[in-house]
């Protein structure tokens, strides 16, 4: 036992040290063993020092929240006039203490946020995005971003975290917005596939010039990002149209996705992966850690009374 103490302490270090120490300190006051008189006195003495001077264990790092948000811009959808910037309050911290959350709107609206350190890629999921608990999905793509330069500001690269609906994802996927010359209009779009239309408004207000978000000081407005595929699917009922999400539509890897394998319903969150990070072409990329997040709403269709498909997120926690 003493050989094996000592011995520890040249060859594993303070761990394996103050590790024989407690074992021998255990052993001799168990009363497993009979201990010889001022010879046994002394060792025991010896061992109690070498246990007091051993260092505490590390606690294992506590959970960290987003800490500061550097840019937010919403997107063309119902909420508008509810889309506050000062709402992005509502992303730091723990949402435990508050009620509110962000709106992100229709496709493209996305907010950019930080943890005050580093996340490691650990085994499994690494975090946590925070939504509003709704009656269906309405996924939000997760981007994240090392802080490779080290100046704690999101300007290095974007990396995508894939999931379920990756191999459907069409990446790279511009949509520019138009501003109605009147309340009357309708909110017009161009994309980087050639195809154009109108955001129609079937529920509330008979046009969607309202839509547009009254804090944007430009006549257009344009989102470039991975645009998922359509989730909801209308299933008439009762001679009137039913919206709904298939239960096994969207799987896993998104933001505010009710349904997925990752969501926990205590939270209303959903876990993800900094393994499944991804380059802009779809390859894989290992990051030993990240710093900040984009989260972008990232399905571009109008589902009847539920109009824009629009996220509403509530902060992010890491796991360690």
């Amino acid at each position: 036992m003493w050989i094996r103490i000592f011995k520890s302490r040249y060859a594993g270090g303070e761990a394996g040290r103050c590790a024989s120490a407690r074992a021998a300190f255990r052993h001799y006051t168990g009363g497993s063993v009979a201990t010889p008189g001022r010879l046994g006195m002394f060792l025991l003495f010896a061992v109690l020092l070498m246990v007091v001077s051993c260092k505490p264990d590390p606690e294992p790092a506590a959970p960290v929240y987003l800490s500061e948000v550097f840019e937010y811009v919403y997107g063309p959808g119902q909420h508008a006039s509810l889309a506050q910037p000062l709402d992005t309050q509502y992303l730091t911290g723990n949402p435990e203490h508050h009620d509110g959350w962000l709106y992100l709107g229709g496709y493209g609206g996305y907010v950019v946020a930080g943890f005050p350190r580093e996340i490691k890629n650990e085994e499994g999921p690494d975090f946590e995005v925070i939504a509003m608990k709704g009656a269906a999905p309405e996924p939000a793509v997760v981007f994240v971003m090392t802080d490779a330069n080290g100046n704690g500001r999101p300007d290095d690269s974007w990396y995508e975290l894939k999931g379920s609906l990756t191999d459907e994802t069409l990446r790279n996927y511009t949509v520019t917005y138009f501003k109605p010359a009147a309340s009357t209009e309708n909110i017009r779009w161009e994309d980087s596939e050639g195809g154009s239309g109108e955001l129609k408004s079937f529920f509330g207000a008979a046009h969607s010039a309202g839509w547009w978000w009254p804090h944007s000081t430009s006549g257009t407005v344009t989102f470039t990002g991975s645009r998922l595929p359509a989730i909801y699917e209308n299933n008439p009922a009762n001679g009137g149209d039913f919206w709904s999400v298939p239960a096994s539509r969207v799987q896993w890897g998104y933001a505010e996705n009710n349904q997925g394998t990752d969501y926990d319903a205590s939270s209303g969150s959903n876990w993800l992966d900094i393994s499944n990070a991804v380059d802009a072409a779809g390859n894989p990329v290992q990051l030993a850690s990240i710093r900040f997040l984009k989260i972008q709403s990232a399905v571009f269709q109008q589902a009847g009374q539920t109009n824009e498909v629009s996220p509403e997120i509530r902060g992010a926690r890491s796991k360690y």
